[in-house]
């Protein structure tokens, strides 16, 4: 007796597996073990996406080459893809990092979170609050100030490797802002930045800049 759900399972991920490797066929990625392993990471992590974005691909697959070693080849890849190629070498830093990848994602994928440069004090971060969705209700003040705090908990993990040093530039905060003080809100992240720093003995706390006054 067919198992039509377990079928369907193995079409998606056969579809997937082909789409993967058409992409590193493009990307002029010569086939060899490390590769096949990549096409069978992807194949499984995209199961049950309708659709994937061009450099959301892109960037799945440099990650999945970091993680498996090979830097060279996923910066092959984020070069040739014009939304990275800017900073490949800051992203290949970021996606050679231990973190949980699938929760930054997202963010990620949205350029909602973006490294832009190395500098002497760490990696400058971009978090694009135009680039997020923040409901009505989301900003009431009390829950605005929870999903900040999970936010910036979440997007902490970029400096675990570097142990705090580095920039966080925001933009756009005003977006969310309503009756909150801009300068309020900032403060808000810079103390639970400090609290991550605390929590994970790092040496340095990441600096806070507005960058779009």
């Amino acid at each position: 007796m067919i198992d039509v759900h377990q079928q369907k399972i193995l079409n998606e991920r056969r579809q997937w597996s082909g789409c993967v490797q058409r992409f590193l066929q493009y990307a002029e990625i010569e086939p060899r073990e490390t590769a096949e392993a990549v096409i069978e990471s992807l194949a499984v992590f995209c199961q049950g996406r309708t659709q994937i974005q061009g450099h959301e691909l892109s960037l799945l697959t440099a990650r999945a080459f970091c993680a498996a070693g090979d830097c060279a080849s996923a910066g092959k890849i984020l070069h040739g893809e014009r939304t990275f190629r800017r900073h490949t070498n800051s992203w290949l830093r970021v996606l050679s990092a231990r973190y949980p990848f699938p929760e930054l994602f997202p963010l990620f994928a949205a350029r909602a979170l973006r490294p832009v440069r190395l500098t002497s004090a760490g990696v400058l971060w971009i978090l694009d609050f135009s680039r997020m969705d923040f409901s009505g209700v989301d900003c009431h003040e009390l829950i605005l100030f929870q999903s900040l705090r999970q936010l910036t908990e979440k997007i902490s993990m970029v400096w675990s490797k570097d142990t705090g040093a580095g920039m966080l530039g925001i933009k756009y905060i005003s977006k969310i802002a309503g009756a909150v003080c801009e300068e309020q809100l900032l403060g808000y992240l810079r103390a639970v930045l400090n609290c991550c720093a605390r929590k994970n003995n790092w040496h340095t706390v990441p600096e806070i800049l507005q960058i779009d006054l």
